[in-house]
């Protein structure tokens, strides 16, 4: 009876996480470049007890383009990641929301500086038509000012993620073989690969669970009350 207990109590544990990463999807659902946190279970038996094994992940499926007209918006339509020089170190991001810093270099949000491949972009000064084609390549006034970096890995469940849809990751992971297949959409940014209506139905399945699970503590409780007070009478 103690270890239905306990078994039941490592399931609302394991339910809470879940509710947390539903939690954290949903606020995430229009975060541009956002991917889907998940987490799954592995029952662990042994002789004397079983545990619940927590696994964290992302799923890296691709978000939907959508059209902004800003210049310096850009999606990764296919695979691959942008690279950043951050205050952190190397990060990489499918998230292209972009925009010039006082020094007119191309930057994120958090100002981290999006790499070419031969350091971080500066766009001239003096203005002038900004380019973008599907390779990357960026152009003003028909010259070429900058190449992006678009960065693919080995083995996307080694990624780390490091908040404000970046990774980290080592650089041995790099996959420096083969055609790389993605194209730069200019003027557009992917969302986030989160739906809604499939975060709300898990969640409510979740609260389902862990009532259930509460339920059955509740059952197992009052079943030994009653064993201790018929042992004691």
């Amino acid at each position: 009876m103690i270890d239905g207990i306990e078994l039941a109590s490592s399931g609302l544990d394991a339910y809470a996480n879940v509710q947390e990463t539903i939690a954290r999807n949903l606020a995430n659902a229009n975060t541009v470049g956002f991917k889907k946190n998940t987490i799954s279970f592995t029952t662990i038996l042994s002789e004397e007890t079983s545990t619940l094994k927590t696994d964290y992940g992302v799923d890296y499926s691709h978000g939907s383009l959508k059209y902004t007209g800003n210049t310096f918006n850009m999606a990764i339509d296919g695979d691959g990641f942008f690279a950043l020089e951050a205050t952190n170190g190397m990060r990489y991001t499918r998230n292209g929301q972009f925009q010039l810093s006082s020094t007119n270099e191309l930057i994120t949000d958090t100002g981290a500086k999006v790499l070419g491949q031969g350091g971080p972009i500066t766009i001239p000064k003096g203005g002038g038509e900004l380019i973008v084609d599907k390779k990357g390549i960026i152009s003003m006034n028909g010259k070429e000012v900058g190449r992006l970096m678009v960065t693919n890995f080995t083995d996307l469940t080694k990624l780390v993620p490091t908040g404000d849809s970046t990774f980290a990751a080592p650089e041995d992971l790099i996959d420096d073989s083969g055609e790389k297949k993605f194209n730069v959409a200019q003027g557009y940014l992917e969302s986030s690969n989160v739906s809604v209506v499939t975060e709300m139905v898990d969640m409510i399945t979740n609260m389902r669970s862990y009532e259930a699970s509460n339920n059955v503590i509740k059952t197992f409780s009052e079943l030994m009350e009653r064993l201790i007070a018929n042992q004691a009478t």
